[in-house]
């Protein structure tokens, strides 16, 4: 099939900025002046709507679907709702949450890909909290780093809009749903079995943000971590950002990494969760965890 098709429908999307069309993020952020909140209600509403999807497959309304081998495979985005979804819901049996991370304001932060919407956030405050001619300086270390005695000038405000922005959108954090997969379950749901894949030099969720994840759950042991690092450098530079290697089965260059990201993905699910394979030696499992670097 070649050429385009347009849905009439944008399911909970909405033409929020009314340009014609819905973009991606249309429908799962708040749009201003509750900007704020980001896309905490979104990502909660998102994880309702996969477990009702999860009852109706129980209860047989989707012909030729198990209505018990129900499993969930989440990238990205849905690594970062999918945490969510495993943490309160046991009727998923077996999880795989590709390249997610957290809290989602450390995320726009720290990645080349999602800064500028950081910087449109912070020249829409009253006053603007920009610091710089086009961008910000927010004198905030990363983890291992030591502290900063001298923070920028605007800084201390940019850090406290994202203490308010972090804290707004807790209830929606995966790292805040992280100990529920397996240290301290919800009531009624067992320890979950889980796989978390992730990528050495993430630029779009990137690397602190996982490690926050998966120490908030103690998750190492349940991570696989693509070296990219031991990678990269024979690869070209559309290849630099690793964050879509689950998918990179188009491309003959890195078919073998997508190829076994996604065979890890599916020998998990038929051992039940019971057993990570390392597949390729460029992944390891619960290898060193690497806390500095965008």
């Amino acid at each position: 099939m070649t050429g385009s098709v347009t849905v009439p429908a944008g399911g909970r999307g909405i033409d929020q900025d009314g340009n014609g069309s819905i973009d991606s993020t249309e429908g799962v952020n708040a749009a201003p002046p509750l900007a704020l909140v980001s896309n905490r209600d979104g990502l909660r509403q998102t994880v309702i709507d996969l477990m009702e999807l999860v009852r109706v497959i129980r209860a047989g309304h989707i012909p030729g679907l198990s209505t018990s081998r129900i499993y969930y495979f989440g990238q990205s985005f849905g690594g970062i709702y999918g945490t969510l979804l495993m943490a309160v819901d046991p009727m998923v049996r077996v999880g795989v949450l590709n390249v997610a991370g957290g809290p989602i304001v450390e995320i726009g932060r720290q990645s080349p890909v999602f800064r500028g919407l950081v910087v449109n956030q912070l020249i829409r405050r009253t006053p603007s909290l920009l610091n710089g001619e086009n961008e910000f300086t927010e004198s905030l270390p990363l983890p291992g780093e030591g502290p900063v005695r001298q923070p920028a000038p605007g800084a201390l405000a940019i850090q406290s809009y994202f203490d308010r922005a972090e804290w707004l959108q807790q209830s929606a954090n995966p790292v805040a749903f992280a100990p529920y997969l397996r240290q301290a379950p919800l009531p009624g749901v067992p320890p979950r079995p889980v796989l978390f894949q992730w990528a050495v030099g993430d630029q779009t969720v990137p690397n602190p943000t996982t490690v926050a994840l998966l120490n908030a759950g103690l998750l190492q042991p349940v991570s696989s971590l693509y070296r990219h690092d031991l990678m990269a450098s024979g690869l070209s530079e559309r290849f630099r950002d690793p964050h879509g290697f689950l998918t990179w089965l188009a491309f003959p260059e890195v078919y073998a990494i997508g190829r076994a990201a996604q065979e890890q993905a599916a020998r998990f699910f038929l051992a039940g969760g019971q057993r990570i394979d390392p597949v390729i030696p460029q992944f390891e499992i619960a290898g060193r965890l690497p806390v500095s670097g965008r």
